[in-house]
């Protein structure tokens, strides 16, 4: 089986970029499968996380979060700060499967509100509600670090929704003193902004790379368009799409991040790997 190769937008998109992003993001996911494999240990003191050997990069605590509206009841590790020369990196894993997507496209909208942020527009309940869970430790652990000049935010499936719903609070409240470079490379994102906020963002300062399988049925829910109880809810996607086709016979396939965006990365003259 072959496909095109990927197209890429013009600079300032950097394939190498993404790349160092997605394998961060895989770092995430290491960190949650060690959480995992020592059996969801309720408390960040409990965990013991290891931090991958020869790494370049310092890393501060493991960030929880937790969701009633997601069904994330207790703290679970989600996010990870990095920092490499003077780069800054805000990186969050996902896990929910596709039957939590379709019941979650049903989360009805809130208002995006947070200190020195209002009035730019609506976001999906259940992904803000995750974030804000997680975000004063997130932004502890930013505005700690010094010489920061470029943040980047990154995330798979969940966490491209935690990216996407977190980067007007990072522009706003984290690193203030560098006023850095931001750039957001989120794979596998669902929709989580309505108009407003899509704009919002579309027009700032940030520069968001969407990269997206077309054989994945994730970043189609929620739905641009459906009727909620009491009004038409709409959904719009955020940034510039970067999208590449890798079929590999089932959905979980389709989404999975080191075997289908990972690798379409690495090889993006040929991103559809053996089915």
């Amino acid at each position: 089986m072959s496909s095109k190769p990927m197209y890429f937008p013009p600079a300032p998109f950097d394939l190498a970029e993404a790349v160092e992003c997605s394998d961060l993001v895989d770092m995430a996911y290491g960190m949650y499968y060690q959480w995992v494999q020592q059996g969801k240990p309720h408390t960040p003191n409990d965990l013991r996380w290891q931090l991958p050997h020869n790494s370049p990069y310092r890393f501060g605590e493991p960030i929880w979060g937790n969701s009633e509206v997601l069904v994330f009841w207790d703290l679970e590790p989600f996010a990870l700060v990095a920092q490499r020369d003077d780069k800054a990196y805000a990186i969050f894993r996902g896990t929910e499967t596709l039957e939590d997507w379709y019941k979650d496209a049903e989360v009805k909208q809130v208002p995006y509100e947070l200190p020195h942020i209002s009035n730019v527009g609506l976001v999906h309940e259940g992904f803000f509600d995750l974030y804000k869970s997680l975000r004063l430790p997130l932004l502890s652990q930013l505005n700690a670090l010094q010489g920061i000049r470029t943040l980047y935010i990154t995330g798979h499936s969940l966490g491209a929704a935690l990216a996407m719903v977190s980067t007007p609070d990072l522009m706003a409240n984290a690193l203030t003193q560098h006023t850095p470079n931001v750039f957001q490379y989120n794979l596998a994102g669902p929709r989580a902004c309505d108009p407003k906020l899509a704009t919002f963002l579309n027009t700032g300062h940030a520069h968001i790379y969407r990269i997206v399988n077309s054989c994945d049925l994730v970043p189609e829910v929620p739905p641009s368009v459906y009727l909620g109880i009491t009004e038409k809810v709409l959904y719009e996607h955020v940034g510039y799409p970067v999208t590449f086709t890798a079929q590999y016979g089932d959905v979980p396939g389709n989404h999975a991040h080191h075997t289908s965006y990972n690798y379409a990365l690495k090889n993006s003259q040929q991103p559809q790997g053996t089915v």
